[in-house]
């Protein structure tokens, strides 16, 4: 058991949960009642493999590091043994492989794009100041992988890269900035690092306050047609007012945060708040 929690832990599996559970809600939200299920369960467990692959190589490449830095996590602290990781982590791009070869090659190449973004930010783009880049391109090629696999894309759909880009940006910046002192002692010069934690802060702030203005600007050219049950007012009315109420959290959070788990929990709420607003105007369109 514990060895299954170290693997987790490598796993990164906040991150993992976050990129399935938006996977899934965009196949849903983009599919609106046409959903093939058997296609849905083949992109997740390839979306699965990936993150894993992703996951597990980024704690193995930093072993060392961590063992001096953060010897809690799994390999330093000797829950998951080095040698092991190499294989699961090829085990876990086949499968990923595989299951998007039965989805179709175009399917199969926004993946291997996608996974490459990854493994690239792994095997150094996290420590220099494009390492936001692998992380937004990653997110930009998961949606066409899901309108491919699911066949539901519309043109439309192309106004979620306006709304989503700025909010990759952002929980790039918040998933590093409570790393960001370890990381400059140790010669990291990731994003974050080179703005520091006053300036990573404000670029956050507007990359979520961005989506809001692209909000408006699709008002004349997306059609919004969901209509809540019982009520009068259209589902993206309801989105838009939980995204707001998040991004306050947000706000608070890191405005009075006083420990890294504080901030770790800024990048939560920074996730959770990007997963609600792109999949819930895929939603209400």
């Amino acid at each position: 058991m514990t060895s299954m929690k170290g693997w987790l832990a490598a796993a990164h599996p906040f991150p993992l949960a976050m990129v399935l559970a938006l996977t899934a809600l965009i196949g849903v939200a983009s599919a609106q009642g046409e959903l093939d299920g058997a296609s849905l369960a083949l992109l997740l467990v390839a979306m699965l493999g990936s993150q894993l692959a992703i996951g597990w190589s980024n704690d193995y490449l930093d072993r060392e590091r961590d063992a001096i830095y953060q010897p809690w996590k799994p390999l330093p602290s000797g829950l998951v043994h080095a040698r092991r990781m190499p294989p699961a982590v090829l085990v876990a791009l086949g499968i990923s492989v595989a299951c998007s070869v039965v989805l179709g090659l175009t399917p199969l190449l926004y993946l291997v794009a996608g996974t490459a973004c990854g493994l690239a930010y792994d095997f150094g783009l996290k420590d220099t100041r494009f390492s936001a880049v692998p992380f937004v391109v990653a997110l930009a090629v998961l949606p066409p992988f899901v309108w491919a696999a699911l066949d539901v894309y519309r043109d439309e759909f192309l106004w979620l890269y306006a709304l989503g880009t700025p909010l990759a940006l952002a929980a790039h910046l918040a998933n590093t900035l409570p790393d960001i002192e370890t990381d400059a002692a140790s010669g990291r010069r990731g994003l974050a690092v080179v703005l520091g934690r006053r300036w990573s802060l404000a670029l956050i702030g507007a990359c979520l306050l961005a989506p809001l203005f692209v909000f408006v600007a699709t008002l004349s050219s997306v059609t919004y047609g969901t209509v809540v049950s019982g009520t009068e007012s259209y589902l993206i009315v309801w989105v838009v007012m939980a995204y707001i109420v998040l991004c306050l959290l947000i706000a608070y959070r890191f405005v009075t945060a006083s420990s890294r788990d504080d901030e770790v929990w800024g990048f939560r709420l920074v996730a959770l708040a990007g997963v609600l607003l792109a999949t819930g105007w895929l939603a209400g369109i």
